[in-house]
């Protein structure tokens, strides 16, 4: 397997917390610590990747996730300022059109539902808030769920169901729903040792990978709306793994860490999983976030404390 670097994105100006595709695959977001997102865009006349528009001055603290909405017109924004941005895509200009305020401090992760009607947030407040759109630049809160005992980390909405899945400090996964109008956690998974770092689905929605500071992957499978883990994937990160994406194309798995590697796994045989490659010191500091190109299965992004944001070409 080749797994060779396309692209190095320079610009921020501080460690980058989170890249995300866009879903047309052409435009890649990332954030930072310097409160800036910066949308790049590849060159039509070669394969450079260069910073397209800068957004700022839409938060006062580290923008620590971001995430687009189905139809690419809009990007949300979290932050340590306890503030979620939404950022809308008018005639080609991105502007901010509204700022959710509810945490009390810092805001982990944000997550647009597959229908772009309902947003997802976590925090350190150890709190899950789902905000439903009532008009187009208009969220009220609709729940408030509180069913970790620790700093949520990370949420990501199920592909075509309605629920979510959260992780956390706690070291827990704990899957949500609507039950009689009010959102509540109805099954929770406790095998990690350590802090849950990040969790995704697989693009049919009946796998789920997490990834923990106890330095292993767990791979989980749906079977009548419960969730048992097939497999544990360890020894290939020496320290706390960060971040995981499943590809939604090639179904490959990928891992980032403190040990600044990136690890791609691959299901071999049925729920058997085999490690294609490690590719070491991808960043000269820890590795904070990954993501598969939703539409060319052979591009992925990685970003780190070192403030880069890169592209890979992996085949």
């Amino acid at each position: 397997m080749i797994f060779d670097l396309s692209s190095t994105l320079t610009g921020h100006k501080d460690r980058v917390w989170a890249v995300k595709w866009r879903h047309c695959g052409k435009i890649l977001a990332s954030c930072s610590s310097d409160k800036d997102i910066r949308l790049w865009k590849q060159s039509q006349n070669d394969d450079n990747w260069s910073c397209d528009y800068v957004l700022s001055e839409g938060h006062q603290r580290t923008i620590r996730n971001i995430d687009w909405s189905d139809d690419g017109n809009y990007l949300a924004a979290c932050s340590f300022d306890a503030t979620t941005s939404i950022w809308e895509n008018k005639s080609g200009k991105w502007d901010c059109s509204l700022n959710l305020e509810g945490h009390e401090n810092e805001i982990k992760c944000v997550s647009w539902s597959p229908s772009g009607k309902l947003l997802a947030t976590c925090g350190r407040d150890k709190t899950v808030w789902i905000w439903e759109r009532i008009e187009e630049n208009e969220f009220e809160c609709a729940s408030v769920i509180t069913a970790h005992s620790q700093d949520v980390k990370r949420i990501k909405w199920h592909p075509k169901e309605p629920f979510i899945a959260s992780c956390s400090y706690d070291n827990t996964i704990r899957f949500s729903k609507e039950i009689n109008d009010d959102w509540s956690c109805y099954q929770t998974l406790d095998l990690h040792e350590s802090t849950v770092w990040a969790i995704d689905f697989n693009a049919t929605g009946d796998r789920l990978v997490s990834c923990s500071d106890d330095k292993t992957v767990r791979i989980w499978k749906a079977a009548e709306d419960k969730w048992t883990c097939i497999a544990t994937l360890s020894g290939y990160h020496n320290r706390p793994i960060y971040d995981v994406s499943w590809s939604p194309t090639s179904n490959l798995i990928a891992s980032a860490a403190g040990d600044n590697s990136i690890v791609i796994y691959k299901e071999t045989q049925p729920d058997f999983f085999e490690v294609l490659i490690r590719k070491e010191k991808t960043h000269t500091c820890d590795v904070n976030s990954i993501s598969w190109n939703p539409v060319k299965s052979n591009l992925l992004a990685s970003c780190g404390d070192d403030g880069l944001a890169k592209i890979w070409d992996i085949k």
